[in-house]
């Protein structure tokens, strides 16, 4: 059975066979916030609250969505990856929302975002038993989730040392989702 007709089986609306696509957009900006972040060392609070609230709310609301319609989920897990990426979009419009907070806070609220994401991340790729890229998926979660944690842990940390660290886990994670979104094209191609 192929996606669109397992999907039209339990009644979800049609999926494109190449959501793959979605993944590869999702990396490809995640790897762009991070060069921007790089090539600006001297960001504000506000540009910094500005690029990685979009980044989380753009992501959630992909994987959320991803994980609803896409068939071939087990339900802990799409309960799970569905609750953890609307949360993750939430904390997003909230880093939006108060983009001109204190640093203390930006980094906390990024950092919970991260740490969804990346459960995300591992869960969907846990999920999907035959799904190409699923290493590069749990790579990028477990990266997503031990920046939260080294975010977390040391939260008086400068916004310059905040902006390195955080460009450079979107900058690992996007090429992450990149070559996973590949491989999954890859996979899909030669099924």
């Amino acid at each position: 059975m192929t996606v669109h007709q397992d999907s039209a089986v339990l009644g979800y609306p049609a999926i494109p066979e190449h959501r793959d696509w979605l993944r590869l957009s999702i990396g490809v900006f995640a790897l762009l916030i991070g060069v921007a972040a790089f090539a600006w060392p001297d960001a504000t609070v506000r540009v910094i609250g500005l690029l990685f609230g979009l980044n989380l709310l753009l992501t959630g609301s992909i994987h959320a969505v991803m994980l609803l319609f896409v068939p071939g989920y087990p339900v802990l897990f799409r309960v799970l990856g569905i609750t953890f990426g609307v949360l993750t979009a939430l904390v997003g419009i909230l880093c939006l929302r108060n983009i001109t907070a204190s640093l203390a806070l930006l980094l906390v609220i990024v950092a919970i975002g991260w740490l969804l994401d990346g459960l995300v991340q591992i869960f969907m790729a846990v999920g999907r038993y035959a799904e190409g890229g699923k290493g590069w998926r749990i790579a990028s979660g477990l990266i997503m989730v031990l920046g939260a944690v080294a975010v977390l842990v040391w939260p008086k940390i400068g916004l310059a040392t905040f902006v390195f660290v955080g460009a450079t886990i979107l900058v690992f994670v996007g090429i992450a989702q990149i070559v996973s979104a590949i491989a999954g094209m890859r996979a899909a191609r030669t099924a």
